[in-house]
This record gives structure tokens, C-alpha cells and sequence, in this order.
């Protein structure tokens, strides 16, 4: 008994000569065209996926190309100005759609501090430690002061601060300011 060596046809499975993967008749018949072959199936995906890979980048390049005009997220109100005294109270956000943490306190009389409470290095949350007056962040060692300007650690820069307003005895965070 002999075995026959020869490629066959990915199509029709026909001998093929040469080093095709699909046989005369089937490319004579058109269907070699209407077939999806599995290399061309995958270079396909690759491609494909590679294109959604980089869409997501281009959004992200070009948001960071065109950054926003002004702070983002809507004005919140927290409370009543006598809440807040000298030392940091965190307080939930939600002005840009997703619960956030500010950190907020009043300096002096009339005037409010507040601060994002993500740290400026990867966005770990930052712990006020009231007798130390300081930012802490647990994950990589960065520390703000108490006006949140970065004093030590791998952070870039001081800590996001957030825009205040107050009005009728109330206090309105809104988004970081750039």
C-alpha cells in the first residue's frame, strides 16, 4: 500500500500541485474566492482587533491632545459652610457621573480647601493623617502637605484641587482644576 504525500486542496481536499493550498478546480469554480481559510480567518481577527486596540489609544492620545476647557463634572452641594473646620473631612463626589472622593476643609473663615483624594503618582487613594497635617499614600510612600503640594515620594505634582464656591451659607464642589 502507498501513501500519498501530496498537499490537498484546503477546499474540496484534491490533490494540489505545486505549493497552493487550494486546487485548479476549485479556483476555476470560484470557490477558493467564497472560502474563509483559517490563516485568513486569523489575519483577519489580528487585524481587526488591533484596529479596536487602536481606536481606544487614538481616544486617549487625542483627549490628552485636547483636554477640556474648564473643570468637568457639575457643581455639588456638600453642606453647610459651620460644617467644615481646619482639619480634612471626606466627602463623596459624584459630579462627573462616578462616586468620587474630595477631600474638603475650611482654612479660614470663608475660605475652603479641597482636594481630590487620589494621589497624583497612580491614583491610589491618599489618607489625611490630622497630626502629622499631611497627605499620606499607602501604596507607593508620596506625601502632600496640608495645602496639597506634592513634599515627598514618586508623584509628579500636588494633589488635584477641586473648584469651590459658596453660596447662601452652602459649599458647591465642582471638578478638578488643571
Amino acid at each position: 500500500m502507498t501513501v500519498d504525500t501530496r498537499l490537498r486542496c484546503s477546499i474540496c481536499g484534491n490533490p494540489v500541485d505545486g505549493d497552493g493550498e487550494v486546487c485548479a478546480d476549485c479556483i476555476a469554480d470560484g470557490r477558493a474566492e467564497r472560502e474563509l481559510g483559517r490563516r485568513k480567518f486569523l489575519r483577519n481577527s489580528l487585524i481587526g482587533a488591533m484596529g479596536l486596540f487602536g481606536v481606544g489609544y487614538l481616544g486617549l492620545a487625542l483627549k490628552n491632545l485636547f483636554p477640556a476647557s474648564g473643570p468637568l463634572g457639575k457643581l455639588q452641594n456638600i453642606g453647610p459652610i459651620n460644617k467644615f473646620t481646619n482639619n480634612y473631612t471626606l466627602i463623596d463626589y459624584t459630579g462627573a457621573g462616578f462616586p468620587d472622593g474630595v477631600y474638603v476643609r475650611q482654612k479660614s473663615p470663608g475660605v475652603i480647601q479641597a482636594f481630590d483624594f487620589h494621589c497624583a503618582h497612580l491614583q491610589c487613594p491618599v489618607q489625611w493623617n490630622s497630626s502629622l497635617k499631611e497627605f499620606q499614600c499607602p501604596c507607593h510612600g508620596s506625601v502632600y502637605n496640608a495645602n496639597g503640594q506634592h513634599i515627598a515620594g514618586p508623584a509628579p505634582r500636588g494633589l488635584w484641587p477641586h473648584v469651590v464656591k459658596i453660596a447662601n451659607g452652602n459649599v458647591y464642589i465642582g471638578g478638578q482644576i488643571d
